[in-house]
């Protein structure tokens, strides 16, 4: 077999676990900066960085073998207590994690990657010039921790089968997995002779056993090409090792906990092709239910109820693997916030909560930016320098909150930050400078109008351009993307007090349930989320304030929009009363006359060309079982949002 086409087999795999390791040292790293004493976050990352250092010698990647090596060397001298996590030597680590980042993506397009020496010079002179650290008496060195603990050792010998085809490859993966939960202290063959593909039959490895060793023993043994595994302590004979064959089974809750994580990487073009074939079956499906209800045939009534009941599991079970929790997004930030708030010279702290919660993976990937802008914006124009903050009564830390929470079928993602607010004069004063405004305009404007500028595509209030901030495309990027999504986006601010920027996002974008209405002869279709009711008024019931028609429902009055006036079309008579939809939007409510309610369906969201997307009223179109064509009433713009 040619090793092009090894390289090329194995390539998305290793690209997918090097930057899982990476996020994983990335969220540890954060973590040791505020407990540089916890050991068991130094081991961690120490894990992460051997396993891409192993990975990427298995694919020949010599440059990120080197770069990790000589990061490795890092971590063990602080490993070692020889070094502090902290100050210059954490912002090393954090570039040398940066740069394989870089590299691993370098890999991923083309396979070319660019060496970096004066980053591996960075590193060694962090080694040869070791900050200086007080050890505490009994600290020992590694060769004297290695010996000193050298009876509570274990020691494993695992048998791979003769036909075996990549015996490297699969130590490789059996030395990660022993790594998650144990420390390995070295390896028959070494490391070296495994990045070299060199032929065996046997892997001797010697591990600080965890308190998960034997569940990472029994995922080693359920592995293909594994046939049995030998342990034992390593002061002891091998002639008492235990055999662990490979048909033995652990009782209790072990076997159980092991038999769990059982997970298929699937690329996300395959599950697009997947909901887009499931879409096009619930449209198939409504057609089936629509001519067998106009059918005198039992049969074909009994056989379109099961294809119905079957549709919907396909498609609620396709939608649950398209969802993906927000961590996945979350997970990033903290360290972003943490370069910027350094190079800007302020102390902050992030608080993410709600991170469990799970949306579309559509959805995820569109709020990434409007995300990482929002934090910018917030650390750059929020938080104040910790002089001016104590001089203001607050505390010197900057407070960043990101909360998401389920509210009826959207998401809300408030970011929040306990800052200067925006200062509204210093708006009026940049858009009576950019031409925006006169200055009796200025004056005259609302808050809302004001904070509607900020959005505006290369509005800024920044009197300098820098890194993060100044040309003002961030907010514009933030309220086009969240609109792109069918969302929408709200700003509170109170000055002294901070900012809240609340994102209102749906939970997938695919397939929802919607009312079907009439108006004229066009049929329409309204989400359910945002229905709270219908109702029939009397023509009696319809009065008018102020030259707008409103009705009273239990006690509330309700603005009355005409769906035939909003779409230009002739009214109808009004004299045997009106059917209404009541819908909310946040936190405006209104009733909309419609001719007809049609019924409740699931309808698979079709977006609209980009040159209808402005259209107000008008968020997207399905196709009905009929196979005709409904457009989708966007209730956030009609309601004036």
């Amino acid at each position: 077999m040619p090793k092009e086409f090894d390289m090329v087999k194995y390539q998305k795999m290793f690209v997918t676990e090097a930057r899982e390791a990476l996020r994983v040292m990335n969220e540890a790293m954060l973590e040791l900066e505020k407990n540089p004493d916890n050991k068991e976050l130094v081991d961690q990352i120490f894990r992460s960085c051997h396993s891409i250092k192993g990975m990427a010698g298995m694919m020949n990647q010599t440059v990120i073998t080197n770069l990790s090596h000589a990061l490795e060397d890092v971590l063990s001298s602080v490993r070692e207590e020889t070094l502090t996590p902290t100050d210059d030597v954490a912002e090393c680590i954090f570039k040398a994690m940066d740069a394989l980042e870089a590299m691993v993506g370098s890999f991923e397009s083309s396979s070319q990657v660019q060496d970096n020496p004066q980053l591996i010079e960075e590193l060694k002179a962090v080694l040869a010039k070791p900050a200086p650290v007080k050890k505490e008496k009994g600290t020992k060195s590694k060769k004297e921790k290695a010996s000193a603990s050298k009876p509570d050792t274990t020691s494993i010998s695992i048998k791979l089968g003769k036909r075996c085809a990549l015996p490297s490859a699969r130590a490789v993966v059996i030395l990660k997995e022993l790594s998650k939960t144990s420390t390995v202290l070295s390896t028959n063959p070494n490391e070296d002779e495994i990045e070299k593909e060199n032929m065996f039959e046997e892997l001797m490895v010697v591990v600080e056993p965890g308190n998960k060793l034997q569940e990472a023993l029994q995922r080693v043994l359920a592995m293909a090409d594994v046939e049995e595994m030998y342990l034992g302590a390593s002061d002891e004979p091998r002639e008492k090792w235990q055999k662990m064959a490979k048909q033995d089974k652990v009782v209790g809750p072990v076997a159980s906990e092991t038999a769990l994580p059982q997970t298929v990487r699937v690329g996300m073009d395959k599950l697009d092709d997947l909901l887009d074939n499931v879409g096009e079956l619930v449209i198939g499906r409504s057609r089936l239910l629509e001519k067998a209800s106009v059918r005198d045939d039992h049969e074909l009534q009994e056989i379109s109820s099961l294809i119905d009941k079957l549709t919907v599991d396909i498609q609620s079970r396709v939608l649950g693997i398209r969802m993906i929790p927000l961590d996945v997004v979350m997970s990033r930030f903290p360290r972003m916030v943490r370069d910027i708030a350094k190079n800007e010279g302020k102390d902050v702290e992030l608080v993410v909560e709600g991170g469990s919660i799970e949306l579309d993976r559509t959805v995820v990937d569109k709020i990434t930016e409007p995300m990482m802008h929002l934090l910018r914006n917030c650390v750059d124009h929020g938080i104040e320098p910790a002089d001016d903050r104590l001089r203001s009564g607050k505390r010197a830390k900057g407070l960043i909150r990101i909360v998401a929470s389920k509210q009826q079928d959207h998401v809300l993602i408030e970011v929040s930050d306990d800052g200067k607010g925006i200062d509204l004069d210093t708006v009026r004063q940049s858009a009576v400078a950019k031409g925006l405004m006169t200055q009796e305009q200025a004056q005259e404007a609302l808050g809302r109008d004001l904070i509607d500028l900020l959005f505006r595509p290369g509005f800024s209030t920044s009197s300098k351009v820098t890194e993060v901030s100044g040309r003002g495309v961030g907010l514009d990027v933030v309220k086009r993307n969240v609109e792109e999504l069918g969302g929408s986006v709200m700003v509170n601010t109170a000055k002294g007090a901070g900012t809240t920027f609340s994102l209102w996002l749906p939970f997938t974008l695919a397939i929802i349930d919607a009312m079907l209405i009439g108006i004229e002869t066009q049929t329409y279709a309204v989400p359910m989320g945002t229905i709270v009711e219908s109702h029939r008024f009397g023509a009696e019931e319809i009065k008018t304030i102020r030259s707008r028609d409103v009705v009273q429902l239990r006690g509330e009055i309700l603005p009355l929009i005409s769906m035939r006036d909003f779409f230009g079309i002739e009214r109808v008579d009004r004299s045997e009363g009106i059917n209404t939809l009541i819908v909310q939007s946040r936190d405006r409510r209104a009733a909309l006359e419609v001719d007809e309610l049609v019924g409740h369906h699931q309808i698979v969201v079709k977006s609209l060309d980009r040159r209808l997307r402005k259209v107000k009223g008008i968020s997207g179109g399905t196709i009905l079982g009929s196979g005709k064509i409904a457009l989708i009433i966007d209730v956030e713009s009609i309601l004036g949002g």
